[in-house]
């Protein structure tokens, strides 16, 4: 199903040694506990901040709710998405 497609990872979001904003974000916001969901969710929201670069928070809940998180309140995961968004829409802080 993939065949001829284009697959981006989450080690794939890293230019030149250089993070993501939305990797940066997690490290920056405190949104990194276990690791288990975090490639789930940076590349939940790679797609979501790329078609909604102006996001609300409930619009980033939403866009998250099918990645499950046992260490937070999810809390901080939202608070670094929008940080990211941010980033993104200003070009600050790495790639768009």
């Amino acid at each position: 199903m993939a065949d001829g497609g284009e697959i981006i990872t989450i080690e794939g979001l890293e230019k030149d040694g250089k993070l993501h904003p939305i990797q940066e974000a997690f490290w920056e916001n405190h949104a990194l506990q276990c690791g288990f969901c975090t490639p789930g969710m940076i590349m939940t929201l790679y797609d979501f901040l790329r078609r909604n670069p102006r996001p609300t928070e409930e619009e980033v809940r939403r866009a998250i709710e099918g990645n499950l998180c046992r260490c937070t309140g999810y809390q901080n995961i939202v608070k670094a998405a929008l940080w990211a968004a941010e980033r993104m829409r200003t070009g600050s802080g790495g790639e768009e």
